[in-house]
């Protein structure tokens, strides 16, 4: 086990000497060694002792709370951090070469795109009747890539950052004719989500960003400083520079979880405006992530490193 879920409002984790005891209505359940976690997700109904906090810490454990219905009130205990901080120095330099802040933000508006068009050419192989509409949606974004790889003098990140939101948007127009209507699924809806497939979105994007952040610190660097996303408060723009060209993938996931009819309709409830998973659909999506993740962790990992190496060999050089 590298991942220990716990979801149930009944649940409670304690610990003994160097293990994780999950408890349910006061009585014990079952226990796990701390040594072969790497990774424990939590809904924000989990109660759990201080002492718990202190073993994944010593054990390099990160500790994940993720609120679906908020976001902003998902919380993050890392496991390793390296604690270099020459190497932070480093990347907060940065941030006034604008060459390299533009240089790195186009990469990653590239490999966005470029994923995106991916995606798009695998759906017209299975969906014949959307030929059309997803044709058209991928000229305009291979006319962005065209447009982004030859020309090497955009003016500024803002001018970048509008040309990605123009794409984005032919891009969601076209991925939102993937989902059948009972979906309801009109639009991008994030706070709280309206439909099951905006749901699955935003609990996918939540997970994966702090598996971002995690790479990020074990390599020493500031999840917090990007060079993209502009460095604003209480955000971790360098985790949302991560995630932007593997978006596109973790969309095709969700898509398959609907495709393949692993969650349906019946996998959501409904509190107020927000459209949450139910017990059964979180099995179920957490069960996938489980095999999912172990692909985007090893990607995340190696932007890091690529990051890393970018920005010591930058710092060398001047």
């Amino acid at each position: 086990m590298r991942t220990l879920f716990v979801e149930n409002k009944d649940h409670e984790l304690r610990y003994e000497r160097a293990s994780i005891l999950v408890y349910e209505n006061g009585k014990r359940k079952t226990s796990v060694p701390v040594s072969q976690l790497e990774r424990i997700i939590v809904s924000p109904s989990i109660a759990l002792t201080a002492g718990v906090l202190g073993v994944v810490v010593e054990h390099e454990v990160a500790l994940m709370v993720v609120n679906t219905s908020n976001p902003n009130r998902s919380a993050y205990l890392s496991g390793a951090i390296k604690t270099d901080i020459q190497r932070r120095v480093c990347q907060f330099s940065l941030l006034t070469d604008f060459q390299f802040r533009q240089d790195c933000s186009q990469q990653i508006v590239l490999f966005k795109t470029l994923n995106q068009i991916r995606f798009f050419s695998k759906i017209l192989v299975q969906r014949q009747d959307l030929r059309r509409e997803i044709i058209k949606s991928t000229t305009h974004l291979k006319e962005v890539y065209k447009h982004l790889a030859e020309n090497h003098t955009i003016d500024s990140l803002a001018e970048l950052r509008g040309t990605e939101g123009s794409a984005a948007r032919v891009y969601f127009k076209g991925y939102q004719l993937l989902f059948p209507e009972s979906l309801n699924f009109n639009r991008r809806t994030r706070r709280p989500p309206l439909d099951p497939v905006n749901s699955c979105l935003s609990l996918a994007y939540t997970l994966f960003h702090s598996e971002a952040v995690l790479a990020i610190k074990e390599v020493g660097l500031d999840p917090a400083i990007g060079y993209y996303h502009a460095v604003s408060y209480n955000r971790e723009s360098l985790a949302c520079d991560f995630l932007e060209p593997i978006r596109p993938q973790i969309d095709e996931w969700v898509w398959q979880l609907f495709q393949s009819r692993t969650l349906r309709s019946d996998d959501f409830i409904h509190q107020g405006q927000s459209c949450l998973l139910s017990k059964t659909g979180k099995k179920k999506f957490y069960s996938h992530y489980r095999s999912k993740v172990k692909g985007f962790r090893r990607l995340l990992r190696k932007y890091a490193r690529i990051y890393l190496n970018l920005i010591l060999t930058h710092e060398s050089k001047s």
